[in-house]
C-alpha cells in the first residue's frame, strides 16, 4: 500500500507560474535610450531622403560654395526627429520632461525652427530672421537658462542679458558657417558627442542622453551632405542646432562645479565662434558692409584658394577635438589662470589656420575677401 503524498505539486507549479522579481520583464531604460538613438539616426535618413524629393532648391549665389542647384531643408529631418524622439528619452531615462528650462527651451527652438524654415521657402527679410532669434534666446534665458554671474559682476540681470546676447550671436555664427558639406552639422555632431562623452566630469550628466540624440539626428543626416551635398541642412537645421548649441554652452555654465568648467561650451564651438569674429572685425577694418552677403569667412578662402572642401571640413572637425582637449585641461583652474590658458591654447591653431588662408591667397589669388 503506498504511503499518503506529503508534498504537493501545486504550490511548486504555481510558484513556477509566478515571474521572478529578479528576471527583467520588460526592456530595461538603458535598452530603451540606445533604442531611442538608433533610431534617431534611421528616422531622420528617412525624413531627409523626403525633403530630397521635395526638392525646395537652394540656387548658388556669388558666395555659394556649390555649383548647381542643391535641395535644402535636410534641418527638418533632424529637428522634427530630436523634438520626437527628445521626450520619450527623457522619460526612459527618468530626465525632467516638464521643466521650465526644458519647456522654454523647447518652445524657443520650435519657434526659431519654424521661422527657418518659411524662411527658407520665402527668403524673409533678415529683420524677420533677427527678431526670431531675439524671441527664442530671451524665452530660453526666461526659462532659466542663462549666465549665474555674481552680484559684484552684474547679478542676474546682466548675466540674462549677456545670455541673451550670446544665444543671438552663436545662432548667427553657426548659421554664417553653414556654407561647406558636412562642416556644420559634423562640427556639431563631434562637438555633442564630447559633450555626452564628459559632460558628467563637469557636473552635467543631464546633458548625456540630449547630446546623444542631437549627435545621432545630426548623423543621421551627414552622409547626404558629405563630402559630397545631396541636401543643405538650411536654416532650419542650422539655427535650430545653433540655439541649441549655446542653450548648452549655457547649461555648463550655470552647472558645472569646476572653477572654469564654463570654457567647455566656448572651447567646443571656438573654430566657428573665432571664423565669424575674425571675419567681422576684418571687413569692418576694410570698410565692408557687416550685413552684406560675403565670401570672406577663412574657410570660404581656403576653399576659394584651392584646398579641398572635405579636407577643410576635418579641419574644422579637428579643431572641435581640440578644443575638447583644451576645456578638459583648463578645468580644474581658477578663473583667470584657466580663461588665459584656454583663450592662447584655442587661438594657437587658428592662427595657423590663419596664415595658412593668407599664404594659400597669395598663391593662388581670390580676389578680394
Amino acid at each position: 500500500m503506498p504511503l499518503p503524498c506529503t508534498y504537493s505539486l501545486a504550490p511548486a507549479i504555481l510558484e513556477a507560474a509566478q515571474p521572478d522579481e529578479t528576471m527583467p520583464t520588460v526592456p530595461s531604460s538603458l535598452f530603451l535610450a540606445v533604442f531611442c538613438l538608433f533610431s534617431a539616426v534611421f528616422f531622420t535618413s528617412f525624413l531627409v531622403r523626403m525633403m530630397i524629393r521635395v526638392a525646395v532648391l537652394d540656387h548658388p549665389g556669388h558666395r555659394s560654395a556649390h555649383e548647381a542647384p542643391t535641395p535644402k531643408g535636410g534641418g527638418v529631418g533632424v529637428m522634427a526627429t530630436f523634438f520626437v524622439l527628445f521626450p520619450i528619452l527623457q522619460g526612459v531615462t527618468g530626465q525632467p520632461i516638464l521643466s521650465a528650462p526644458v519647456l522654454m527651451t523647447a518652445l524657443a527652438t520650435a519657434l526659431l525652427a519654424g521661422v527657418s524654415w518659411l524662411d527658407d521657402l520665402y527668403q524673409w527679410p533678415p529683420s524677420i530672421k533677427f527678431a526670431a532669434q531675439c524671441l527664442a534666446a530671451v524665452l530660453v534665458v526666461a526659462g532659466g537658462t542663462s549666465l549665474p554671474l555674481p552680484p559684484a559682476w552684474g547679478g542676474a540681470v546682466v548675466g540674462a542679458v549677456l545670455s541673451v546676447l550670446w544665444l543671438v550671436f552663436i545662432t548667427n555664427a553657426i548659421n554664417f558657417m553653414d556654407g561647406l558639406n558636412g562642416l556644420i552639422s559634423g562640427s556639431l555632431a563631434v562637438g555633442c558627442g564630447i559633450l555626452a562623452l564628459v559632460g558628467p566630469a563637469f557636473s552635467v550628466p543631464d546633458l548625456f542622453w540630449p547630446a546623444l540624440l542631437l549627435c545621432a539626428c545630426l548623423c543621421g543626416f551627414l552622409p547626404f551632405n558629405y563630402p559630397k551635398a545631396r541636401i543643405f541642412l538650411g536654416d532650419v537645421g542650422s539655427q535650430s542646432c545653433g540655439l541649441l548649441a549655446g542653450a548648452a554652452a549655457l547649461h555648463v555654465a550655470h552647472a558645472t562645479s569646476q572653477p572654469s568648467g564654463w570654457v567647455l561650451g566656448p572651447c567646443l564651438l571656438f573654430p566657428l565662434i573665432y571664423d565669424v569674429l575674425f571675419t567681422l572685425v576684418r571687413r569692418k577694418l576694410a570698410g565692408h558692409s557687416l550685413v552684406q552677403a560675403h565670401r570672406g569667412h577663412l574657410y570660404q578662402v581656403l576653399h576659394r584658394s584651392g584646398i579641398n572642401a572635405a579636407m577643410i571640413t576635418l579641419a574644422e572637425w579637428g579643431f572641435v577635438v581640440w578644443g575638447a582637449g583644451v576645456a578638459w585641461w583648463v578645468a580644474p583652474m581658477a578663473f583667470v589662470p584657466g580663461f588665459i590658458s584656454a583663450l592662447g591654447l584655442l587661438l594657437a591653431p587658428q592662427l595657423l589656420w590663419t596664415g595658412l588662408a593668407v599664404l594659400q591667397t597669395r598663391r593662388h589669388p581670390v580676389g578680394p575677401w
